[in-house]
């Protein structure tokens, strides 16, 4: 039993320990503020000069996820579920987690008659290179992320299209739907927290360089509980290593059973060679 508990506290110590490092690790996070407007996600690390690579821009006071240093103009960057590249000196870093980081549950409507649109890229003279889906009339199971400059599709309604995420018979389609064609819109208010702005330092990547999103970014009380469970199995292999077996139990039980039955007959092999002799026989 003194082996066992030995044995626990040891285990228990040393994930004890394995878990305080990463939640350290954890803390080095780092996300990009789009103080201004025009600060662009791009689809390569790239500046091109037909801006074709701009995916969405970001809103105004909201940030991106920073996964780590592409090249020497660019960071790699999450928005919500979408993975590109923002340009170092267009975003201000913060070390932290905001508690509001995205633009969340913001929707629009496609209200023309004949539907819109759901394209590649914010085109429609490129026909149906670049056609991903129809959206009927009304549908507003649409995810906003951002604005992006097009082509002007209708004369005098700008340029302006919306990138969203359109979900159609359980598959997640993203693209590009002419704005002027959209209406209800969720408004967008600014985010007002506060944050010191600091250089980063990408020596230790906090997430992984394909986009999924690794352990070290979760939570204390997801980190204590992972712990927990990878410590269960260690416990009970080595409480049934040092666990006495039955076999050995009734060994024990049956050897402590046959000593009392022994000497009880060697007793009375003794009381039995014992007897008295009459008076007479010495007459």
């Amino acid at each position: 039993m003194k082996k066992l508990t030995f044995f626990c506290l040891i285990l228990l110590l040393l994930f004890c320990n394995i878990g305080v490092g990463n939640v350290a690790f954890a803390d080095n996070i780092y996300y990009g503020r789009a103080l201004a407007s025009g600060i662009y996600l791009y689809s390569t690390p790239e500046i091109t000069t037909d801006k074709a690579n701009r995916m969405f821009e970001i809103p105004v006071t909201y940030f991106v996820l920073l996964l780590g240093d592409e090249n020497d103009l660019f960071y790699r960057a999450q928005y919500i579920d979408v993975y590109g590249f923002v340009l170092k000196s267009e975003v201000s870093c913060v070390q932290g987690t905001p508690a509001v980081p995205y633009v969340t549950n913001a929707t629009f409507r496609v209200f023309t008659p004949n539907g819109a649109n759901l394209r590649s890229s914010p085109y429609q003279t490129l026909g149906t290179t670049n056609l991903i889906t129809s959206v009927p009339f009304l549908e507003t199971n649409l995810m906003y992320y951002g604005t992006c400059e097009g082509e002007e599709a209708i004369s005098y309604k700008g340029n302006i299209w919306y990138y969203c995420k359109y979900v159609f018979q359980n598959q997640e389609l993203y693209g590009y739907i002419y704005s002027p064609l959209c209406d209800l819109v969720t408004n967008i208010v600014q985010n007002t927290e506060q944050f010191e702005y600091v250089t980063p330092n990408f020596s230790s990547p906090n997430t992984d360089i394909a986009g999924e999103s690794p352990y070290l970014t979760l939570s204390n009380p997801w980190q204590i509980i992972i712990i927990v469970l990878v410590c269960l199995p260690c416990l009970v292999i080595i409480y049934f290593l040092f666990k006495p077996t039955k076999i050995a139990t009734q060994k024990v039980v049956k050897t402590s059973t046959k000593k009392p039955k022994h000497k009880k007959k060697i007793s009375k092999l003794k009381h039995s060679d014992y007897y008295e002799l009459d008076s007479d026989y010495f007459n």
